[in-house]
């Protein structure tokens, strides 16, 4: 069905950048923890007898434990019960490499977005974690998944939401490979959520590693498609507690700068409290504080978003003590 040309792409072209490392370990007596009923789930945390308030890592379209790797012990460090939730594992059958984690989705299609209610209960009562401040932290498709849940869960406390999106996207997999724009990232509740498709996704998959324009793919789609704005639109505006958005303005996975403008005025418009961060430079790899670092599909210049990241880190760690207070 897809032939070879296909098979490199979907190892090097579709994906998204998400929470990409760059950043030292955090030093401490941090230990991590298995997380019953999710498979490669870790908490992180201090061993210092205190309770504290739960951060979840949500990653991007890159799947896996990365994520959960890199920044769980760091936030722990913070004094954060930090929480790596894999939710996805890329599985292109023999047209990519092994999936890795066989437990859990192996396609980006109808994520669950209330298992984070059943994650705050599978954390409730473990050593060192108190559910009752519960924060969010996610990156690309990460921060989607991150701001359609704190939408519909009162009890989400804070959310640090990098290189987001105003609306919820199509989905993707091999089931979709021949039923294109027929399929949400993401569901609730049992039922998949109403979605903006995209143009081209199957025509830049096929054109060979780092040749699809994913950020084209997704303003045409949008540009096709003003009939489902309203329904794609993540309602951010019911989530009352504070959020930090974080962009730059050339960004070459999606619009992620436009995107938080429309996000703030939404919010704005509520009296929701909202900081927006946009750096005209920068791209899409703006996760962590670490310098230049090569990120062929990010859009910024390697330099343009360590500055980004130089900025912007101090102040989402600053937010999520105010909020959290960890």
């Amino acid at each position: 069905m897809f032939g070879a040309i296909a098979r490199r792409a979907v190892i090097g072209a579709v994906l998204a950048v998400g929470l990409t490392p760059g950043l030292s370990l955090a030093e401490g007596a941090t230990t991590s923890s298995p997380i019953a009923g999710f498979p490669h789930a870790k908490v992180y945390v201090q061993e210092d007898g205190k309770l504290h308030p739960v951060v979840v890592i949500l990653h991007g379209a890159e799947g896996g434990t990365e994520a959960g790797d890199r920044y769980g012990p760091i936030l722990a460090g913070m004094g954060y019960a930090a929480v790596g939730l894999p939710y996805y594992s890329p599985d292109w059958a023999e047209y990519g490499p092994p999936k890795a984690l066989p437990e859990i989705a192996g396609s980006f299609v109808d994520i669950r977005v209330d298992q984070l209610a059943e994650l705050r209960d599978a954390l409730r009562g473990m050593p060192g974690v108190d559910v009752e401040r519960f924060g969010l932290f996610g990156a690309s498709k990460g921060a989607e998944f991150a701001l359609i849940a704190a939408s519909r869960y009162d009890w989400i406390d804070a959310v640090v939401a990098y290189a987001p999106t105003d609306v919820v996207w199509e989905g993707w997999g091999l089931e979709t490979v021949q039923a294109e724009g027929t399929r949400s990232s993401f569901s609730f509740q049992g039922r998949p959520l109403p979605f903006m498709p995209y143009r081209g996704f199957i025509e830049g998959l096929l054109a060979g590693p780092g040749k699809a324009d994913l950020r084209a793919i997704h303003a045409n789609g949008r540009a096709d498609h003003p009939e489902k704005e309203a329904e794609a639109r993540i309602p951010v505006e019911a989530y009352a507690g504070p959020l930090i958005l974080i962009a730059g303005e050339r960004d070459a996975q999606w619009n992620s700068a436009a995107a938080v403008r429309a996000i703030a005025a939404s919010r704005q418009a509520a009296g929701r409290e909202t900081t927006a961060l946009i750096y005209p430079e920068a791209g899409h790899d703006l996760v962590g504080d670490g310098g230049p670092r090569e990120s062929p599909r990010s859009g910024g210049a390697p330099e343009a978003d360590a500055a980004a990241r130089r900025d912007a880190w101090p102040r989402a760690t600053a937010f999520l003590a105010a909020a959290l207070k960890p």
